[in-house]
């Protein structure tokens, strides 16, 4: 049976080395078995509990068999009283054995399961470790029966012998007088019967001491298979000691290297604060300056409602001048002349709204990089943040990395410790192996232990080496934003700078245009007085012609009547009709009405005519004003519109 499993565990462990999903399988098979074989065991003790506990009631009833008055009913029980003794120690023996195995092999698969990482290795060692308690519980149980049997061997050999537990010491003393009475009683009977009990006890005894011998031989047995497992367990751990001081090395090793990954962390993390504590003093000037702008802005916002107002002041006074318009429209047939001036006029409004527009234009990119930026500092503070987060983090593992150094220091001289304290016990465990086996069972769960440590430190390794890359990789990430923003925060200093200049130089250019509307304004004003100061004047100058015509025509028709008289006077002689005879006429006229005054009369009409002729000469220049004064106001108009 031994080299039946010691033939499946080295075949078990070639198919493990060729691949290692079949070193799985096998060892989770292996689990199964011992599975099995615990619960086989475990019911068939309890089996052999319950015979015991027959056994036990029966030898109550088993006292009296060794008298003489005993029956051959009570012979027969002592008999299969034996036997089944005897088939309780057999199967209690065979039960040993198979624990023997079982202990063999839960300690290979231990092994196995240090050698080979299998995903699932501490679920596999907690079965084991179930199988190794389930073990315990059923040599505990296999030492019970044993003793019991004992003790009802020395019953059934107490009953062989017609003797009790109590009277054996007293039966050697007592024995001369029970030859003496059973002499005396049955002289001749007590010739056979002694020789015949003497050869039966001597029977019995080597019967015993064959017994005993092939149990010595059976324990020298097991206690040499015992010490041959031992010795395999102790070269395998030999193994497993200078494999695990290997991975201990490595881990010293790599526990160096991240020691140096960590210091050269710490000061790229240094490097890295102190570029963000740059990064977020200029972002503070920044902030600073993008409020100065924002001021800045809210001024120039207000000044431009002031214009907006002035404007709406302006478009006012424009909608009284476009009711003067509606009233000279009757000379816009004479303004061809102000055509080309008009053209002029319009090409300037259209520069003006195009630089208009550009300046919007410039506004709204103003304030979208303005927006940009803020957005990106948000971005950059959000990103800041996220590094600070990274970093703590990073400190943290950088602390819990050099605790676990400072812990792996420490188990591994208790290690150390432990391995020469595991010679020490190898040693004695050739003397005693029950002693032995609890030690290896410890030193067991202390590699298993131990391993798992390597096991975690190396994870922990592996992701604190990750976490490093993504460290680093952010840090690069960060550094390049950075450049980023420091790039796009000059390219914002440049173009504020650029909108600073532009609006300087619209709101210069707004402030000459704002002085040429108010002046053109007190022009238009003055003008507009002056004509209409102008045209009052030509009106009563008209009102006065009015009469002064009126009177005229008033006189030609009274000369004319007189003339007429004159001519029926004179008969059919005629007279030229001249204007000295007309001027003659009025002469006279004026003297038959007014005989008093002789020359003032004609003086008087002297100085009407002279008036009148002044009057009628002023009349194109008057039109010539008011055409003029309606090119200046329609001019002033386009450039007013222009201008808004």
């Amino acid at each position: 049976m031994e080299e039946i499993v010691q033939e499946d565990v080295y075949n078990h462990g070639e198919a493990s080395s060729s691949s290692r999903s079949e070193e799985e399988q096998w060892i989770e098979g292996l689990l199964t078995k011992l599975e099995m074989d615990s619960a086989y065991t475990s019911e068939k003790l309890l089996n052999l509990h319950v015979l015991l506990m027959h056994l036990l009631a029966w030898d109550n009833d088993l006292e009296g068999v060794g008298t003489l008055d005993s029956s051959a009913a009570s012979f027969e029980k002592a008999l299969t009283f034996d036997l089944l003794c005897g088939i309780l120690e057999s199967e209690v023996k065979e039960v040993d054995e198979v624990l023997d195995e079982l202990e063999a092999q839960i300690v290979d698969t231990s092994y196995k399961l240090s050698i080979c990482k299998h995903p699932n290795s501490i679920f596999m060692e907690g079965k084991l470790g179930e199988s190794a308690e389930s073990l315990k519980q059923s040599r505990g149980q296999v030492s019970e029966i044993t003793l019991q049997l004992a003790q009802l061997r020395r019953r059934l050999h107490y009953i062989r012998n017609g003797s009790s537990e109590n009277e054996e010491s007293v039966g050697y003393l007592g024995s001369g007088q029970d030859l003496r009475q059973k002499y005396v009683l049955r002289p001749s009977d007590l010739r056979h019967k002694n020789p015949l009990r003497m050869l039966e006890k001597s029977l019995a005894r080597e019967l015993e001491l064959e017994k005993k011998l092939i149990e010595f031989q059976q324990n020298e047995e097991e206690l040499k298979l015992k010490l041959h497992y031992t010795e395999e367990v102790s070269s395998r751990m030999e193994e497993a000691s200078e494999f695990i001081w290997g991975q201990f090395l490595e881990a010293e090793n790599s526990s160096e290297v991240l020691m140096g990954i960590s210091k050269e962390l710490v000061g790229r993390l240094q490097i890295i604060q102190l570029s963000q504590n740059g990064s977020a003093q200029r972002e503070s000037e920044l902030k600073a300056k993008l409020e100065d702008l924002t001021v800045q802005l809210e001024g120039k916002d207000l000044l431009v409602q002031k214009l907006e107002g002035t404007i709406a002041e302006n478009r006012e006074m424009v909608s009284e001048v476009l009711t003067l318009r509606e009233q000279v429209k009757s000379a816009e047939e004479k303004l061809e002349k102000t055509e080309t001036e008009l053209k002029s006029v319009n090409a300037s409004k259209q520069e003006v709204l195009l630089h208009l527009a550009e300046t919007e234009d410039a506004n709204e990119s103003i304030k979208e990089s303005l927006f940009e930026a803020e957005s990106r500092a948000e971005s950059g503070e959000a990103k800041i943040k996220e590094v600070d987060a990274a970093n703590l983090e990073l400190t943290e593992e950088l602390n819990f990395l050099k605790d676990a150094d400072d812990k792996k220091t420490k188990k591994v001289s208790s290690i150390e410790k432990q391995l020469r304290e595991l010679e020490f016990q190898l040693q004695n465990s050739k003397v005693s192996s029950e002693a032995s086996q609890e030690q290896q069972n410890m030193l067991y769960t202390a590699i298993w232990d131990m391993e798992t440590l390597i096991e975690d430190l190396k994870s922990k390794a592996s992701k604190a080496e990750s976490r490093t890359e993504t460290v680093e990789e952010k840090c690069v990430v960060v550094s390049t934003a950075n450049s980023v923003l420091n790039k796009e925060v000059i390219l914002l200093r440049q173009r504020a700078k650029s909108l600073e200049a532009s609006l300087e130089l619209a709101n210069d250019e707004k402030e000459k245009n704002a002085q040429e509307i108010t002046v053109r304004n007190k022009l238009l004003m003055d003008m507009v007085m002056q004509l209409s100061s102008e045209r009052e004047r030509i009106q009563e100058q008209l009102y006065s012609l009015a009469k002064e015509n009126e009177k005229l025509r008033v006189n030609q028709c009274s000369m004319g009547s007189k003339f007429q008289r004159n001519k029926t006077y004179a008969g059919d002689k005629e007279l030229p009709f001249n204007a000295e005879s007309l001027q003659a006429g009025i002469h006279y006229k004026n003297a038959m009405e007014e005989p008093e005054t002789d020359v003032e009369p004609e003086d008087h009409y002297a100085s009407e005519k002279s008036s009148m002729n002044t009057e009628i000469r002023r009349a194109p220049n008057l039109r010539r004003i008011l055409v003029l004064a309606l090119a200046f106001v329609l001019s002033f108009i386009l450039c007013f519109g222009v201008c808004y």
